[in-house]
């Protein structure tokens, strides 16, 4: 239908969430030991919109509307007091989403921010009530 945005509900963003992270692993495994840079920098981009479906399963169980950017995220995620969360967004948003997959870099963050983004969507499934 033209024109029109469906908005996904909590467990489809759940499920978004598990599945992007998995093939972003995947990507940026597979461009690690292959030397790709390119698929490295999907797997990172896939890996941030991993944690962006999770929080945005949050919120909108927590009754706010989805957020439309990471700075919508961030201040949800200020209300509901979920710093942890916040802080592994904001760490996303700069190791996998700005520096690896728009600027070509790649840290030795990202290791950890793929570690921190893995925990996040468990986190949520939890806070939820669903255990992956």
């Amino acid at each position: 239908m033209i024109g029109c945005v469906v908005l996904a509900g909590v467990r489809e963003h759940l499920k978004s969430a598990g599945e992007f992270f998995e093939a972003g692993v995947e990507h940026y495994d597979k461009g690690r030991r292959s030397g790709s840079s390119m698929l490295m920098r999907e797997g990172c981009e896939k890996v941030f919109h991993a944690y962006t479906e999770a929080v945005s399963a949050l919120v909108q169980k927590k009754g706010f509307p989805e957020p439309g950017s990471h700075a919508e995220r961030r201040r949800a995620l200020d209300k509901l007091r979920e710093r942890k969360l916040a802080k592994i967004g904001d760490e996303a948003f700069l190791y996998l989403h700005s520096y690896a997959y728009y600027g070509g870099e790649i840290f030795p963050e990202v290791d950890k921010c793929l570690k921190d983004v893995d925990e996040a969507i468990r986190y949520v499934n939890r806070k939820i009530g669903k255990t992956p």
